[in-house]
Parts: structure tokens; sequence; C-alpha cells
């Protein structure tokens, strides 16, 4: 443990001694990321007002829906913990996940407002108390296109390094099916998160090697990179 906490501490003094301007950026990053979550969280008002489109989903009429809330927030708010334990040793990479993140909510606010969708007709309702906290309505029923639940684990799935990525490949998947099974999305929804988290990753990451000319992980060791 101490190891672990001098080895962070190292990284992150050499990550501001390198870059002076990194800690305006990561602060910047944090408080943009903030922002808009806020933003997001007024904008659901909005969208839980509107009247949306209801279809027939060719593969949600085959079974009954199952209640799996707990099972869920389990999943993606111990997944959410560990991705970011796992980046404290990577100012860096650290924040390309945060603006990735700020992005990924960006984009769903533009498809949530182009695309405004009713729920399935035997949906069960997912209560989200994170969302809650942050003012949004009591139920997410409106905020369907895309999945935002499957499109954040799939963002830190894409995120961590290659001794977490297993696990966040059946997490990812766990909440996927978790979100059909209970009828909270469409098929579609789920379908399309992962494609918009990589295009977000994708972009955060390539600006960042455009910014600085190299890898996020090249200050740091790449045998203790996680």
């Amino acid at each position: 443990m101490v190891e672990h906490y001098k080895y962070l501490k190292r990284n992150w003094n050499a990550t501001l001694a390198e870059n002076k301007a990194f800690a305006l950026e990561f602060i910047f990053s944090v408080f943009f990321l903030v922002f808009t979550m806020l933003t997001f969280a007024k904008f659901t008002q909005f969208v839980e007002m509107r009247k949306g489109i209801q279809f027939t989903d060719p593969i949600l009429r085959h079974f009954p829906p199952r209640d799996l809330t707990i099972s869920l927030f389990v999943v993606i708010y111990s997944s959410m913990i560990i991705a970011i334990v796992s980046w404290l040793h990577t100012p860096y990479k650290l924040m390309i996940m945060f603006q990735a993140y700020a992005m990924m909510v960006l984009i769903r606010m533009v498809t949530l407002y182009v695309l405004p969708l009713a729920p399935p007709a035997d949906m069960i309702f997912l209560q989200d108390p994170f969302t809650q906290y942050f003012g949004t309505s009591s139920s997410v029923d409106n905020n369907l296109f895309f999945s935002g639940h499957t499109a954040t684990i799939s963002l830190l799935m894409f995120g961590v390094g290659k001794k977490l990525k297993i696990p966040f490949i059946l997490g990812t998947l766990f909440i996927a099916t978790g979100v059909l099974l209970q009828k909270t999305h469409y098929t579609v929804d789920v379908l399309i998160a992962p494609c918009i988290s990589f295009i977000c990753y994708d972009l955060a990451s390539k600006f960042f090697v455009f910014r600085y000319g190299r890898s996020p992980h090249s200050l740091y060791s790449e045998n203790e990179i996680t």
C-alpha cells in the first residue's frame, strides 16, 4: 500500500514537473465534466416532459421484463470506482477519461433531443440514485437513445488497462443484457452505445496525442499500468 502511494505520488509529481499547464487543463476538465453533468440533469427534465415515439422492438417482444435494478447499479458503480482508482496513478489517462465522458454526455444530449423515444410498453423503471441526487426525475423512462449505462461502462472498458480488460468486458455485457431484460431501453439504444463510447474515447486520446505528441502512458512504467 505504501509503495503504491509512493508510485502514485511520483507519477503526479513527474507529470506536473514535465508539463506546467497540466494542472490547469486537468482542473478545467473536471469543472467541464461537472458542468456537463449538471446541464444534462436539467436537460433530462425537459426530455421527460416530451412525448416520444414508441415502437415494437423485434427482440424485446419475445420475453417479459425482469427487475435487475440493484444488480445493474452494483455493477456500474463498482466498475466506475475500480476504473477511477486504476487511473489515479496515470494523471494523463484520468484527464482523458474525464474529457471523453463529458464528450459522451454532450453527444447523448444531442441524440435525445433529435430522436425522442417513448419507453417500451412493459418497461420496468430504472431508479438511479445518482441521477436523482443531481436533480433529474425520480424515474428514467424517456431518457432512452442511447443507453447511458451501457455507454458508461463501455467507455470504462475501453479505458482500463489489460489486467482489467476482461472483467470490464464481462461487466459491459452484463449491463447491456440487463437493461434489455428489464426493458429499460430498446435494442438499438444498447447497440449504438458502445460505438459512441469508442468514438469519444478515440477522439479524446487523439486530441491528447495531437497536443502532447505522444501516448498518455509514455511517462509511466508500462509494467505497472493496470
